[in-house]
């Protein structure tokens, strides 16, 4: 736009609520097509149901539920970031997704299987779930994983006979809040629009 032959310029005011308008879009556009919430949610719940698994006997139980409840999360996860990617027309490549979730659930069976200890698999989960925070660009999923990485730290270092437990439960509770809490994050930022 002209005025008296000069060019005109947007003032510093519509150029930041621009960029706040932009910055918005980005966020619920992000919050759109990785909705961290619900895998960690799923293997919150997934967790706490395997607390009385982990009261049976040597760890054996515990191995077993996760053998079949780790690939079943995992499929229920793909199917929901599916039905999202065709619901909203637009969606994630998942082979990165695909192959850090493999990755986890052969490391975290052969740890068990070789160490038979809770605290080993539960490391290969914590590394696995930073991998998942760079890929989600999320800081919520990253300090889960951190304080779940201590928490296998110490069972390792204390070694206490009920460490299954306390690590199913650590599992359990962190991701189930961390779920909620990013869902509701997430619908916030949905009613906003």
């Amino acid at each position: 736009m002209t005025t008296n032959g000069a060019r005109s310029f947007p003032d510093n005011d519509e150029l930041a609520a621009t960029l706040r308008q932009l910055d918005d879009v980005r966020r619920r556009t992000h919050a759109a097509i990785h909705p961290a919430w619900f895998p960690m949610l799923l293997f919150g719940i997934l967790g706490l149901v395997s607390v009385p698994f982990a009261l049976v006997g040597d760890g054996t139980w515990l191995g077993l539920y996760w053998f079949v409840a780790g690939p079943a999360g995992g499929f229920s996860t793909s199917q929901y970031y599916r039905r999202r990617t065709i619901t909203l027309g637009v969606g994630v490549r998942g082979g990165a997704y695909v192959v850090l979730g493999v990755a986890l659930f052969v490391a975290a069976f052969v740890a068990g299987t070789v160490t038979h200890s809770a605290a080993a698999p539960m490391m290969a989960i914590a590394i696995a779930h930073l991998g998942f925070a760079r890929l989600e660009r999320s800081w919520p999923v990253a300090l889960v994983s951190l304080a779940l990485g201590v928490a296998a730290l110490v069972v390792a270092v204390v070694d206490p006979s009920y460490g299954d437990v306390l690590l199913s439960l650590v599992y359990g509770v962190s991701f189930t809040v961390t779920g909620l809490l990013l869902r509701r994050r997430d619908a916030t930022t949905h009613a906003t629009t």
